[in-house]
């Protein structure tokens, strides 16, 4: 017999079906994404970056609607849906404003077996179509292919295999779940797809791993590795772009007497990062900093000038003849993207790595709507950063791109070397 519990939690998740417009027919999750598509355009033709990119031009926009709209029907595959809304997003120029899953599930929830259980019988759970070929077969085929092939079998870590695939259909890649050691995932589920815009980039429109969320993530690609993803083909290689001192959101190090570094992991305004930075920061002022200064940025995906205000000023205080080297990543963005600027024009910093994720000329405020369905929402940025919009998905260009097969760090040190020469 069910316990309390087990009732209050399966009518809690049935509620969330029954709310919702979607519904579960022969295990197939659908919704009426004609209504949840109309909703997102009425929001987006009130956002910031709508009224940016599309000022005087609204025929425009509903020009490049128009065959994205023409996709979605008042009851069709929630994954399907979920493409047609992503794809409409992706029509303004803002890094920031995203649409995702409505999720009422977390990781922490994994560790309870009747949450988990409850959960498998929701839309959420049940929207990844299947791959109906031979799976074993396509492990085979795909294990072949070079590591510089966008098609291969990658790994995130030791719990997750995919392989990601070419649909003949489009110029789009599938992403299929290959081996799964994960409790949310299983073999022949399709993880999510790929569309390549350039750049070695990609956005990646996938259920989360620990929760199965969808959601949309651009992504760099380079020497079998999709950065923003944690898939790699060889699991082995080392990846020379990630920041140094892993272990550490924030770092100072004396690599030599004529090299300091400083690593600034995150620029969060709010504590407890906030504090850790404010502490490392108050530390800083006691060092003594070498005539060549690293300042690693890499991965550190933003936050706010609460934060790297403080470090600024910092630097900027620093004797006028001090060289200055920025390291970024493809990981580097919003605030950071900002801060590495900064720093370029008020202490005529060299930026090396390669070009930051062009998440920059917008905040989020906090505008976060559900969608009709209530199986999505969109999160719109409300403030614009004027002086960044020329960077907006296009992302902050190095002065030097660094080789991704050789550490980060020593190449930045033997650039340092070479001009004290």
């Amino acid at each position: 017999m069910k316990t309390a519990l087990k009732i209050k939690i399966s009518l809690y998740f049935l509620g969330l079906i029954l709310l919702s417009t979607c519904s579960l027919m022969a295990q197939q999750a659908t919704c009426a994404c004609k209504q949840d598509l109309n909703f997102l355009v009425k929001k987006i033709k009130k956002s910031s970056a709508y009224k940016n990119d599309f000022r005087g031009a609204k025929e425009v926009f509903d020009q490049k609607l128009s065959p994205i709209a023409s996709k979605a029907t008042s009851q069709m595959p929630l994954f399907d849906c979920y493409l047609v809304l992503v794809e409409t997003m992706q029509l303004i120029n803002d890094r920031h404003s995203i649409v995702y899953g409505n999720a009422k599930f977390d990781a922490e929830m994994l560790k309870d077996e009747d949450k988990l259980a409850a959960f498998k019988e929701t839309a959420l759970f049940k929207m990844y179509p299947n791959f109906s070929g031979d799976l074993e077969r396509l492990q085979n085929n795909l294990s072949k292919k070079a590591v510089e092939e966008i098609e291969g079998v990658y790994h995130a870590g030791r719990s997750l295999e995919v392989g990601v695939v070419k649909d003949n259909l489009s110029e789009d890649y599938t992403m299929i779940v290959l081996r799964s050691q994960l409790p949310l995932w299983k073999e022949g589920e399709q993880l999510g797809i790929l569309k390549l815009n350039g750049q070695n980039r990609a956005l990646a429109v996938i259920g989360s791993y620990a929760t199965k969320t969808p959601v949309p993530i651009t992504t760099g690609f380079k020497n079998g590795e999709f950065m923003s993803l944690n898939l790699k083909k060889d699991t082995a290689q080392i990846s020379y772009w990630r920041s140094a001192f892993a272990d550490n959101t924030y770092h100072f190090e004396q690599l030599s007497p004529e090299v300091s570094y400083i690593k600034a992991g995150d620029f969060s305004g709010f504590y407890p990062v906030l504090g850790e930075a404010e502490k490392f920061y108050e530390e800083l002022k006691g060092k003594a900093i070498a005539d060549n200064l690293i300042v690693d940025l890499r991965n550190n995906g933003g936050g706010g000038d609460r934060n790297s205000d403080i470090l600024f000023e910092i630097l900027e205080n620093q004797k006028n003849d001090m060289q200055l080297f920025v390291l970024v990543n493809q990981n580097t963005g919003s605030n950071a993207e900002q801060f590495a600027i900064r720093l370029k024009k008020a202490k005529a910093a060299t930026i090396l790595g390669d070009r930051t994720k062009g998440a920059i000329a917008y905040e989020l405020k906090g505008d976060i709507s559900i969608l009709p369905s209530n199986f999505f929402k969109v999160y719109l940025s409300s403030k614009r950063h004027r002086e960044y919009l020329s960077y907006e998905g296009v992302g902050v260009k190095p002065d030097l791109y660094l080789d991704y097969s050789k550490d980060w760090l020593k190449q930045t040190q033997n650039l340092i070397q070479e001009r004290m020469k």
